[in-house]
């Protein structure tokens, strides 16, 4: 990216950030809004485009379903089967990480469904809010991966723009 771009999009970056905290935090009371700013790594991790969005949203709802999977996994290992916490949470996780890493990388790979690091962050932002505020998760993943493709659509825009600065064996700088 150009110095002009990266600057540009840096302040497009820290406003619609700026807004979607301040309107979440007014229109909503999940507690939750630093899960946005989760979203909007792993979208940039990821180098999305914003047409991609609804398929990484769709992931996330499978990683919020896989969390409540492997919360039911360790409830039925420990009181049905009689296992230790410790050991239940184990069996749990090892059962419930690799169905899932199965059915999203093979059946699911070409599918909106195949986005594994959005998959894992909603299962693991189900245990940070140990099971339960599930809207809260369902609309905080809707308004991060929202922000995350208007800073995305930004970015497209001014690298488009303001094209790549290379300097010449000369030292003069010109756009390309």
């Amino acid at each position: 990216m150009s110095t002009k771009t990266i600057i540009l999009f840096s302040l497009w970056t820290s406003f619609w950030s700026a807004v979607f905290y301040h309107f979440y935090n007014m229109f909503f009371d999940f507690g939750i809004p630093w899960i946005m700013f989760i979203c909007l790594g792993i979208y940039f991790a990821m180098g999305l485009k914003p047409r991609q969005s609804p398929g990484l949203l769709l992931s996330a709802y499978c990683g919020l379903l896989w969390g409540q999977v492997d919360f039911l996994l360790i409830f039925l290992f420990g009181t049905v089967m009689g296992m230790s916490t410790a050991a239940a949470s184990f069996a749990a996780i090892i059962l419930g990480t690799a169905v899932s890493m199965y059915i999203h990388l093979k059946p699911l790979s070409k599918t909106p469904l195949r986005h594994m690091p959005i998959i894992f962050a909603g299962v693991c932002l189900t245990f940070s809010q140990g099971g339960k505020n599930v809207p809260g998760l369902f609309v905080t993943f809707f308004c991060g991966i929202l922000l995350a493709a208007i800073c995305s659509a930004g970015q497209l825009y001014l690298m488009k723009k303001f094209p790549l600065e290379e300097k010449s064996q000369d030292g003069n700088v010109s756009s390309n």
